[in-house]
Formats: structure tokens, C-alpha cells, sequence
């Protein structure tokens, strides 16, 4: 699982009350992936990718996971200048991209609800009971 992904994931129960997000991440197993360059994946598309998605991410939430994964090199604020430089833009790429979560847990800051995370795929299916808006 990316860190990419885990930016948007979410406890979605009931009991959360729509309160589940961050998951706090406990790493059992982490893989990085070097970076590699195609013609589909030059570094100017890597730059452009991250522009593209840094008004959606939750950046504390990013340098929380990336920390919880053993990466403490993110600052804790994004900056103007850190937005628009492109060697730090290429080195965001590699940590959204790059950085996987193989095996591990996530858990709810809510509920202590846990979800495991088994060759990179987090187990995230609820019984329907559990959901905020079950069909009656």
C-alpha cells in the first residue's frame, strides 16, 4: 500500500461517527522501489503528478505515515517554495510512489478498530451493520 493511498483511507463505521481518519500506521513490513524512468515516467511527469495532487493531500497525515514507515525526512509544513521546487517535488514523488506498506496494520484513531495490511492490500471490508448508512 502506498503512502499515496493511505492519504485518502478511512474508517468508515458507524462507531467512528466520521471521525476514522488518520489511520495510524504500525509497520511490520515495508518495501521501497527504486525509481524508475520510462517514457511514460520522466521526471517531468513525476514533477507534474505531484502538482497536481498537492492541494488534495493531508499533509500531516502524509509526514505522520511516512515517519510511522520510518521516513523522517518530510517537513512538517509545505511551504510555497517546497511546492514549486522541483527536486523536492521529485522526491515527494518517490515517497507517495515508492514507499510501500507490505505488511502491517492500520488503526482507527476513534475506535482502535484495526485493519491489516497483508501483501501491500489493506483488508478494509465492514459487515453491513458496521457501516454509516446501512441499507435497511
Amino acid at each position: 500500500m502506498r503512502l499515496l493511498t493511505h492519504n485518502t483511507m478511512t474508517n468508515n463505521t458507524a462507531e467512528a461517527a466520521g471521525k476514522g481518519f488518520p489511520l495510524k500506521i504500525t509497520a511490520t513490513e515495508v518495501r521501497v522501489d527504486e525509481s524508475i524512468s520510462d517514457d511514460n515516467n520522466t521526471e517531468e511527469n513525476q514533477i507534474a503528478f505531484v502538482k497536481g495532487i498537492l492541494g488534495m493531500l493531508d499533509w500531516s497525515t502524509l509526514v505522520q505515515g511516512a515517519s510511522d514507515l520510518g521516513l523522517n525526512t518530510l517537513p512538517p509544513t509545505l511551504t510555497e517554495e517546497l511546492a514549486e521546487d522541483p527536486v523536492f517535488l521529485k522526491a515527494l514523488y518517490h515517497v507517495l510512489m515508492n514507499v510501500h506498506l507490505v505488511k502491517g496494520v492500520l488503526t482507527c484513531p476513534k475506535t482502535g478498530k484495526e485493519f491489516p495490511v497483508t501483501n501491500g492490500i489493506p483488508h478494509m471490508m465492514l459487515e453491513e451493520e458496521e457501516c454509516e448508512n446501512p441499507r435497511l
